[in-house]
């Protein structure tokens, strides 16, 4: 590795730990000013009076809470994060006449932003060890509102209508509460035939979910058969477990599609390969969307470097304003079509929309950033 090549690292990548801390930093005050009301409730729950030790609970709960969300941010800003530390970087260079010092030793532009594209690639393995690793073990963290900061899970609880497993049976719980032990009351699940007719019920007051056995353990568990007209019936007062696809990683996924963007894509993968998988266009919409983030975050590097890559001081301005803009137009492409994943325009489309619109961004700033690139007066 050269001398010009070290420095240029070693610049960039002091950019890049500056422009990490300030945008996530700066991500982090503005979510805390706009929802700060719901993080204040967080005292009401620990019983605390006076003003120091109610302050002192909030930050503690906010720290508590923002903290996990650190790692969901960084894959929001992972694109942005290279960009604003590129252009920094040859900003510099070219502020300060040393791009003109290095075309004058022979050296071309494009082989001065060469080890910042490099480096770069390699950064994009920390987004990959985030959401295949990191992300995927801490959920019970992430799920948690703001009012629920400084507890272990969620405990917020809500109604399961009609959820639908492989044997085609339909589950009501009147409340389901999720968290380390989740926990249904007033369970209620119908057995139906091909015909989608009712033929038996399983009634209960509570259902414990069994990770071991990966099932559910019924409490007073009541099951009734012959729900057919003229069918005798039969009752057996002795139903201890339940055991079938709707697991508290399904009720999430059926109660949001959200959820799925915590999932490891091996994870997301199984899921897909389920007989009965609820959120299937959100599975493949973050499926297709994880393998072509990386190579968005190397386009908005690419669309970047070419607009700030000058020897001529003067136009540092108007670089700064194409480059925002056009890593601006890129995001909000790549956005729109997040976005529009989840809504095929017809049926048929519906396995293949979620990877024509992640790919979408590629196909159309992919081919700008090459012809910039060539643009550039070395």
């Amino acid at each position: 590795m050269k001398i010009l090549d070290r420095y240029v690292i070693a610049t960039f990548l002091k950019n890049y730990f500056i422009a990490l801390f300030v945008l996530i930093g700066m991500y982090v005050t503005l979510d805390m000013v706009f929802n700060f009301d719901e993080l204040v409730q967080v005292q009401d729950r620990a019983a605390v009076t006076g003003g120091v030790d109610s302050a002192l609970v909030v930050i503690k709960a906010a720290a508590n809470y923002y903290f996990y969300q650190l790692f969901t941010i960084f894959v929001q800003l992972s694109g942005m994060i290279p960009v604003v530390a590129a252009a920094f970087t040859l900003i510099r260079l070219s502020r300060f006449n040393e791009l003109s010092a290095m075309l004058s030793s022979g050296v071309p532009l494009l082989r001065v932003a060469s080890p910042i594209i490099i480096v770069s690639l390699v950064l994009n393995g920390l987004l990959l060890l985030d959401q295949e690793l990191l992300i995927p073990s801490i959920i019970p963290k992430l799920v948690r509102t703001r009012q629920e900061a400084g507890q272990e899970t969620t405990s917020k609880d809500f109604q399961i209508p009609a959820m639908q497993d492989e044997h085609n049976a339909i589950l009501n719980v009147a409340r389901y509460r999720p968290g380390e032990r989740p926990v249904m009351y007033e369970f209620t699940l119908v057995e139906r035939d091909k015909a989608d007719r009712a033929v038996a019920k399983i009634v209960a007051r509570r259902a414990d979910w069994d990770a071991a056995t990966r099932s559910w353990l019924l409490t007073d568990g009541l099951r009734t058969d012959g729900l057919l007209y003229q069918t005798s019936r039969k009752i057996d007062d002795n139903i201890s477990s339940y055991h079938s696809n709707i697991t508290p990683e399904e009720i999430n996924l059926y109660r949001s599609g959200n959820y799925v963007e915590l999932l490891s894509t091996h994870r997301i993968d199984e899921l897909l390969a389920r007989p009965q998988s609820y959120g299937t266009l959100a599975l493949l919409r973050v499926k297709h969307t994880r393998f072509t983030q990386p190579l968005i975050n190397i386009i908005l590097l690419l669309l970047a470097i070419p607009t700030v890559l000058t020897r001529e001081p003067t136009r540092l301005k108007a670089a700064a304003t194409k480059c925002l803009g056009l890593t601006a137009l890129c995001l909000a492409v790549s956005f729109l079509g997040q976005q529009m994943a989840g809504q095929p325009p017809r049926d048929n489309l519906a396995a293949q929309w979620p990877a024509i619109m992640a790919w979408m961004p590629i196909l159309i700033f992919g081919p700008i950033a090459v012809f910039l690139l060539d643009r550039v007066d070395t």
